[in-house]
């Protein structure tokens, strides 16, 4: 087996990557598109300070690539970790392909000084069974975390929303919140605000890492995160909510839709600031992307979500406003041992 790097000027290789990692997705997801060579190509390219991409490749000596690996390195916080995602074509399993690449990720995670590899994998619920679960124990992960996918079609039905928007309104202090909605990049007189959003966000997610760090968020990385979107051929949707007495923005959501998936969108984050929790704005903030959503980009029919099992308050939110449930997750972490030096 031959393990390679694809590198950022190999067009043939992300070309190849990408195909494995779309056929091995639509087995799993015929009707939504997960991430393409353009994205892939954005990734392999980015020279950001906050985090870097490698692309692995598996193939037999001179024949076609087999499987795929993406890493994620965190270049700031989480030095101790490495995000992946794992593919083997369909039609090339069985072959020792999956296991050659968790040891190579898992090798060069080591050398760069991290003691994890984490993923999340999805399995849509009309499975009763697949392969992720059986292969991620045998080669060293563990479940740390369960959740679910959820699915929501738009537009959504006038009355739910009239239903919703009533909920919004008459929530406790909602006079003293003020909702709006962007098309990103944030404006620049709001981004400390952004920032120090974010920062709640990055350690406020359940995400199955224990040693999981605050994150710090500054205009440089923030337009960092913008000049990937760009590469990435994306459009981000942002909507904020605003504590009118302090002027300070407490909430924030986003929704990001490819410009080669232009029926699908994916939702990114949703936060609130502890101090203003228990007024709606999570559902407030959320109506208000999808009346954006609607205006500027109208074709999108569905919105993907994922909330870890243990978020209830979000999970309540998605409920509300009629996310179905369409696959079971979990979040699988491998811990490495220090290389030999």
């Amino acid at each position: 087996m031959e393990l390679r790097l694809i590198e950022p000027d190999d067009e043939d290789g992300i070309a190849e990557f990408a195909a494995v990692l779309q056929a091995s997705d639509k087995e799993l997801w015929p009707d939504l598109c997960g991430y393409t060579a353009v994205d892939l190509r954005a990734f392999a390219r980015f020279k950001g300070k906050s985090r870097r991409w490698e692309l692995l490749a598996a193939r037999e000596p001179g024949g076609p690539t087999l499987g795929v690996g993406l890493m994620e390195f965190p270049l700031l916080e989480n030095l101790h970790s490495t995000e992946i995602t794992l593919a083997v074509h369909p039609a090339h399993r069985r072959r020792g392909v999956g296991t050659a690449i968790v040891e190579k990720m898992a090798e060069r995670a080591a050398v760069d000084g991290r003691r994890t590899l984490n993923t999340i994998v999805d399995v849509p619920i009309a499975l009763d069974d697949h392969g992720s679960q059986h292969f991620a124990p045998r080669v060293g992960f563990e479940a740390t975390l369960t959740g679910h996918q959820r699915a929501l079609h738009v537009p959504m039905e006038g009355l739910r929303r009239d239903e919703l928007r009533e909920v919004v309104v008459s929530a406790r202090d909602a006079e003293l919140y003020r909702i709006s909605a962007f098309v990103a990049p944030w404006p620049k007189g709001i981004l400390d605000d952004q920032c120090d959003l974010l920062r709640v966000m990055s350690t406020d997610e359940p995400a199955g890492d224990g040693e999981r760090q605050a994150e710090h968020w500054d205009e440089a990385r923030v337009r960092e995160h913008d000049e990937l979107d760009a590469a990435r051929e994306v459009t981000r949707l942002a909507s904020v909510a605003q504590h009118v007495p302090s002027g300070r923005l407490v909430a924030m959501t986003e929704l990001l839709i490819a410009e080669d998936a232009p029926g699908q969108a994916w939702q990114m984050i949703t936060v609130v600031h502890p101090d203003h929790r228990g007024h709606r704005l999570g559902l407030a903030i959320k109506l208000a992307n999808l009346d954006l959503l609607a205006e500027v980009l109208p074709a999108v029919r569905v919105i993907i979500t994922g909330n870890a099992a243990v978020n209830a308050p979000m999970i309540g939110v998605n409920d509300m406003m009629g996310f179905e449930i369409i696959s079971e997750g979990a979040f699988w972490q491998k811990h490495l041992a220090a290389p030999i030096r």
